[in-house]
Parts: structure tokens; C-alpha cells; sequence
């Protein structure tokens, strides 16, 4: 892990929490909840395998998983 995962690691993960916190305040009557948030965190999950991928096919994995 270099710098530069560390640092894209936090802002990903950074960003991802305050969309999660403003979402929680945004959705929180929706019937569509639970769903919504499954699909931000698949997202989130994409998009860390993305950051985290030591070689060319996890990254493309992320990658295609952010495309799902």
C-alpha cells in the first residue's frame, strides 16, 4: 500500500460517509430504504476494490462493478 492508496482510501471512504450521513436524514421515510442503501453500499464496495487493486483484473472488477 503506498501514499497514494492511503490517500484515495480516505477520500472515498470520506466522501462515502457523508453521502451515507445526509442519505440516512434524506431517505429516512422512504419505502425504497432499505434498497437505496444497499446499492450506496455496493457502490462504496466498488469503488474500494477499485482503489485497493494490486493488479489490472481487480480493477477491472471494481470497475465493472461500479458500471452494475
Amino acid at each position: 500500500m503506498d501514499a497514494l492508496t492511503l490517500n484515495m482510501m480516505l477520500i472515498v471512504t470520506g466522501v462515502g460517509l457523508l453521502i451515507h450521513i445526509y442519505s440516512a436524514g434524506y431517505m429516512h421515510e422512504d419505502e425504497g430504504f432499505g434498497k437505496f442503501f444497499s446499492y450506496l453500499n455496493l457502490f462504496m464496495f466498488s469503488m474500494l476494490i477499485l482503489v485497493l487493486g494490486s493488479n489490472y483484473v481487480m480493477m477491472f472488477i471494481g470497475w465493472e462493478a461500479l458500471a452494475l
